[in-house]
């Protein structure tokens, strides 16, 4: 008789609102304490159209890349790198990662022997018969070819999705919009006409399509290689007459230092003739990563003294004219 009253009382709990209430929190409560990579599996397209997919958050991961590098580093997942490129030099503990190669050249048998559960890869640096053969042996691989900022910021809200750093990726791209926005300038006067230069031996410098002329534009300069054809047109020095640059950034970089004086000495190119050349850090300026914001902030910020130096100038030529 008793055990009826029981079962009884227990049917009518199990009707009770406050029985489902209580049921709804223990169940968001232990959701709650699930452990981040609960929030596998989950898949991803990358920039070939292949869509990578992962059950479990990956504890070990190469990167072929030093942009790829970075984003991991800026993400907080640095633990679980188990191999780089020999590139690979920011943040500083990324020169003691064991190195697998470098970006054309990565070693398959030193990514196979450290185990990976994801390889991070680019579609234009990172040979593709590698890649394949990485894939054709069961490790996922995801790559990225950002060509812009925009390219940039997905990239890294992909990778993080990937790592299980969803949330954290997403602040830090907001962060990364918020400053981009700041540094750039859509109301410039004067605009500067400006050489991006990637070698100076011979003059090769960044056309239209680039990072560095998304840079120029954004910071309120014009890119004076714009009309040559090509990514990357190599110049004359008719070219550079032609041009006319008010100033010249160059991507310093090992063996891109300085411009011979058999091109300097033609002062018919404004920027020559008023010592208007600068060096900027190769790495920041070339990589498509996160650290492509403080490159824009550093263009900005030399533009701006720029226009300050000669907006005097140009306001007076103005008042003449008129």
């Amino acid at each position: 008789m008793r055990r009826n009253s029981s079962h009884r009382a227990n049917a009518a709990l199990a009707r009770s609102p406050v029985f489902h209430v209580l049921g709804a929190f223990l169940l968001a409560s232990w959701i709650a304490a699930l452990p981040a990579g609960a929030g596998f599996p989950v898949e991803r397209m990358d920039d070939r159209g292949t869509t990578v997919r992962l059950k479990s958050e990956p504890r070990r991961v190469v990167s072929l890349a030093p942009s790829l590098t970075e984003v991991v580093f800026l993400l907080g997942q640095e633990g679980k790198l188990v191999g780089v490129t020999r590139y690979c030099n920011y943040p500083l503990q990324a020169k003691a990662l064991p190195k697998v190669g470098g970006i054309a050249d990565p070693d398959i048998e030193r990514i196979v022997a450290a185990a990976p559960d994801l390889v991070l890869c680019t579609t234009d640096g990172n040979p593709k018969e590698k890649v394949r053969a990485l894939e054709e042996m069961g490790i996922p691989c995801f790559a990225v070819a950002p060509q812009d900022l925009s390219g940039i910021y997905a990239a890294i809200e992909r990778v993080g999705a990937l790592l299980g750093s969803g949330d954290k990726a997403h602040r830090e791209t907001g962060a990364l919009r918020a400053r981009s926005a700041r540094a750039s300038r859509k109301t410039a006067d004067p605009v500067p006409s400006v050489l991006f230069a990637v070698s100076t031996s011979p003059v090769i410098a960044a056309g239209g399509g680039t990072f560095m002329d998304e840079l120029l534009r954004l910071a309120g300069g014009k890119n004076a290689a714009s009309s040559f054809s090509g990514r990357y047109p190599r110049l004359s020095v008719e070219d550079l007459l032609a041009a006319r640059p008010d100033l010249i950034f160059v991507a310093a970089m090992e063996g891109v230092e300085k411009f011979s004086p058999e091109v300097t000495r033609w002062k018919e190119v404004p920027a020559f003739r008023d010592g208007e050349v600068f060096s900027l850090d190769g790495d920041l300026v070339t990589r498509p990563g996160p650290r492509m914001v403080e490159a824009l902030e550093g263009v900005s910020r030399a533009l701006d003294v720029w226009r300050e130096r000669h907006r005097p100038a140009a306001a007076g030529k103005g008042r003449g004219d008129r």
